[in-house]
């Protein structure tokens, strides 16, 4: 959500106005030439074929899925990059030999009904990847105060392709304090007097630590 929310905070906050004064026009035009430079908004600029996961990563959230803050050849990249993505699960699924995971197997597994009985369980399309494609745009965008993660938990088996892929972009952190967090872990973990401790035992013990209020 970084990339649509920095446009939208420059669009709706920092538009530059007539009636600006000389400190707020600077003022204006030095947070949008930061903000710009610090997350890469303009890189489409530079290189519009170059699509990066923060150009990707909004597709599959429910809530900035239309990409309506991106530029129409930007937004046509970023579409035919997650067509490729989606290409790619099921390349690697037929060359598996299986369709999905036993997990996802679990999660689209129905109970067999008497209606289905009855109905003989007919195909609905569901793993047809065009289809979930194109369902997927159909759907209403979601209020930009909802959880998407709470969407995808009722949507996954209505999209498995796409779920599958949403769950590799939208578990990414927006911010490295978590991560700088674990390496000062590890390293008060790793003492000169506790050196020789082997690599399972190290990420055991970080995790632990990491989550102790859970236990």
């Amino acid at each position: 959500m970084v990339r649509p929310l920095m446009f939208k905070l420059i669009e709706k906050h920092l538009k530059i106005k007539e009636n600006d004064d000389g400190i707020s026009l600077k003022f204006k035009q030095t947070v949008i030439e930061q903000l710009t430079e610090r997350f890469k908004l303009n890189e489409h600029v530079i290189s519009p074929s170059v699509i990066s996961v923060r150009h990707v990563a909004p597709f599959f959230d429910p809530r900035y899925k239309n990409l309506e803050y991106e530029t129409i050849e930007v937004r046509e990249n970023i579409l035919e990059k997650v067509k490729k993505l989606i290409d790619d699960i099921i390349f690697q699924f037929n060359d598996n030999g299986t369709q999905m995971s036993q997990t996802d197997q679990s999660a689209t597994k129905k109970t067999t009904s008497g209606l289905e009985f009855l109905y003989g369980q007919e195909e609905n399309n569901i793993n047809d990847a065009s289809a979930q494609y194109q369902n997927y745009l159909g759907e209403p965008l979601l209020r930009y105060d909802l959880c998407p993660l709470e969407w995808w938990k009722s949507h996954e088996k209505k999209y498995p392709l796409i779920a599958q892929i949403a769950k590799k972009y939208l578990c990414i952190p927006a911010t490295s304090v978590s991560s700088e967090r674990c390496f000062s872990t590890a390293g008060n973990v790793v003492t000169p007097k506790r050196s020789c401790l082997s690599t399972e035992n190290v990420n055991l013990l970080v995790f632990l630590y990491q989550n102790r209020q859970l236990l």
